[in-house]
């Protein structure tokens, strides 16, 4: 009862002690500069911008900081780790999953002192459970992620969670979860793939395309979510749409426009890592040889006005990834 006690009152401060820190405007621009290259895979050139915001106390600075340091290097180091305790201490679940992994290297090479994996995880435990029973949806994605059920995820999804109805339909579709009634499996699927995208969730408008396409759904709808998670910035959209744009008699019926294909394909090229900028590194020059000067011109202006008009370009790989 008395750890119950103490788990329960340092749920509540942890809780209470969340608040996002205030941020200059250049410390919330390098913010926004290090996610966004982050969230492009890019670990290396994400680390400045984003210790610039971490130094500055912000909690999701100090997580993906943490995660980029992890990733490029591969396993946690105890620069990493120092940035995952401070996001944790602020109240970061994600943070606190991630130091709650007792198969980390850093762990096995005893390079990372503090609180063991298994502190960790019942902190973890403890303020997830708290937050869960007060409806935030983020800590039911956590505990589900933290192997204590399915169900929190199905809660989470329920209650209206983008991110959570992406994962769901996503467990579903391998196979995760009980179906007794035949097609039951397809429709759940259905269900919340598309409430994802409703919702705006762009990784779950492309998921959503695809399972319709692989199960012959309707091409207009197909092509629909195609060009809105375009719009949204997600990587593997704009590959696609722009890869429909540069052929006639495309199957998802998008007028062809070798301006905007050229201009696409410029920006995937300039992101570092992944298939989608190797891509358009390839088909710049395919492209370049079906237009004259002034298309390639145009092109190249159609990439800066998409770029300050529309979302960084970004893969929206899971919170809590590789």
């Amino acid at each position: 009862m008395i750890k119950n006690l103490f788990f329960g009152l340092l749920a509540s401060l942890l809780f209470c002690s969340s608040a996002v820190a205030e941020l200059t405007v250049s410390q919330q621009t390098a913010k926004l500069s290090g996610i966004a290259l982050f969230r492009q895979s890019d670990w290396y050139d994400s680390q400045p911008p984003l210790n610039v915001a971490a130094t500055a106390g912000d909690i999701e600075a100090q997580y993906y900081l943490g995660e980029a340091i992890r990733l490029s290097n591969r396993y946690t180091t105890a620069e990493a780790k120092k940035w995952y305790e401070a996001a944790a201490e602020q109240g970061s679940l994600y943070a606190m999953l991630r130091l709650s992994n007792d198969d980390d290297l850093c762990g096995a090479m005893g390079t990372c002192s503090g609180k063991t994996a298994e502190e960790w995880r019942e902190q973890l435990l403890a303020v997830a459970h708290e937050r869960a029973a007060k409806g935030d949806t983020e800590a039911m994605t956590v505990l589900f992620t933290a192997g204590q059920g399915l169900s929190w995820l199905e809660k989470a999804a329920e209650a209206g969670d983008s991110y959570a109805q992406q994962l769901l339909a996503s467990v579903y579709k391998s196979g995760g979860g009980w179906f007794l009634i035949p097609g039951s499996r397809e429709k759940a699927i259905i269900r919340w793939f598309k409430s994802s995208s409703e919702g705006g969730n762009p990784r779950g408008m492309f998921f959503y395309a695809n399972y319709l396409f692989d199960n012959n759904g309707d091409l207009k709808e197909i092509a629909h979510w195609v060009k809105k998670a375009a719009e949204n910035g997600h990587i593997d959209s704009v590959s696609t749409y722009a890869g429909k744009l540069s052929r006639p008699n495309n199957e998802l019926g998008f007028p062809p426009n070798l301006k905007e294909a050229y201009g696409l394909n410029l920006l995937l090229s300039k992101i570092k890592s992944g298939v989608a900028p190797r891509d358009a590194k390839r088909n710049l020059p395919n492209l370049e040889k079906r237009m004259n000067a002034e298309e390639i011109k145009e092109g190249i202006e159609f990439a800066k006005a998409w770029k300050e008009s529309h979302p960084p370009l970004s893969y929206f790989d899971p919170i809590y990834g590789y």
